[in-house]
């Protein structure tokens, strides 16, 4: 029987190494959390209070008004019913003014793997972005075949 790879409990040192091997660039915001940070969309890297999740959660920088929420949530809709991650939500703030999050997350209590880890962090970024670059095409084939 070969012996079980090594687990590992993440945190952000941790998440910072897998960054620089990935050749990743990041920064910090001002609380001091990691993010990805681009023109369209920041991604975060946050541990829960517990210790025990590790979730990677995206802001995409494109505002939608309220009149675009129906066309939004189908659109929304569909990614979450196609797709495992991230999730994708709309957060409505006080100013009324319609935001896309992005969430996938991971139960890290018992510690992973490095590898696991690594194969997690990529894939989600990866796919964080593909959900940008799906959610701007979707939008512009729905803007395309609107009525005028």
């Amino acid at each position: 029987m070969s012996p079980s790879p090594a687990v590992v409990q993440p945190d952000q040192e941790l998440i910072i190494e897998i960054l620089n091997e990935l050749d990743i660039d990041f920064t910090f915001d001002s609380d001091g959390d990691l993010a990805i940070s681009t023109d369209a969309l920041t991604v975060f890297f946050l541990f829960g209070a517990e210790g025990d999740l590790f979730t990677i959660r995206t802001f995409y920088d494109r505002h939608y008004a309220i009149e675009e929420k129906p066309v939004l949530l189908t659109a929304l809709n569909e990614w979450n019913t196609d797709t495992m991650w991230p999730k994708v939500y709309a957060f409505t703030p006080d100013n009324g003014v319609i935001r896309v999050i992005g969430d996938a997350q991971l139960y890290i209590g018992a510690g992973v793997t490095r590898e696991h880890l690594t194969t997690i962090v990529a894939h989600w970024v990866r796919f964080a972005i593909k959900f940008h670059r799906w959610l701007t095409d979707r939008l512009a084939f729905e803007d395309e075949n609107s009525d005028p």
